[in-house]
């Protein structure tokens, strides 16, 4: 039995050892698992801190760009205001007809914008001078597609409204609007704003709902 105990010691010495070797070599693998998991964590949170950044600097970079101001920079028309124009611009070349009302037999200034107006149950003045106590005033500057344009008679007078066009042009393009022509042409024409017109400005008004 002695014999027996004997000759099994240095082979329980050895399994000792190779589990100890084992178990060394288990928790080695185990903290060299959790320090890798950490170091991937820690590289992920740090690509996630500059992704996050990069995002912050986009918005701000894209709120600078929209809150900054754009020069000569159309922009888009109310649905209204574009029905507006696009019925008026269907109307051009009709005749120009003192106190004409009706494309059938010609227009006059007022004729023509009250014909335009009434389409879209909008109510507007009969005569031209009674346009400059209606409306809200815009700047020349804001002028925009459906705004109506007071034009007076005279340079030399420009508070008595000789005929009133509808503007054409979007908000920041150059202005055009459209008209009954009493000249040369005597018919609907779309005219840019020019030093004539605007040697003759009233002002400028809204009356879009």
């Amino acid at each position: 039995m002695k014999y027996l105990h004997a000759r099994f010691i240095p082979l329980i010495i050895c399994s000792f050892l190779l589990l100890s070797c084992e178990y060394r070599v288990n928790e080695n693998h185990k903290i060299s698992a959790k320090q890798s998991i950490l170091d991937i964590s820690k590289a992920q949170f740090i690509e996630i801190e500059k992704i996050d950044s990069s995002i912050i600097d986009l918005i701000i970079e894209d709120s600078a760009l929209a809150a900054k101001p754009t020069i000569n920079q159309p922009i888009a028309a109310k649905p209204k205001a574009l029905e507006v124009v696009n019925f008026a611009k269907s109307l051009l070349k009709t005749p120009y007809v003192y106190g004409g009302k009706s494309p059938k037999t010609g227009f006059d200034s007022s004729g023509f914008i009250s014909f335009v107006f009434n389409h879209f149950n909008i109510t507007v003045p009969a005569t031209a001078n009674e346009f400059s106590s209606i409306g809200k005033i815009i700047s020349i500057a804001e002028a925009s597609e459906g705004d109506l344009i007071l034009i007076s008679k005279s340079e030399f007078d420009n508070k008595i409204v000789g005929y009133v066009g509808i503007v054409t042009s979007s908000k920041g393009a150059p202005i055009e609007f459209i008209y009954a022509n009493s000249g040369k042409v005597k018919a609907v024409i779309i005219s840019p704003y020019n030093s004539y017109y605007q040697k003759r400005l009233v002002k400028v008004v809204s009356v879009l709902p």
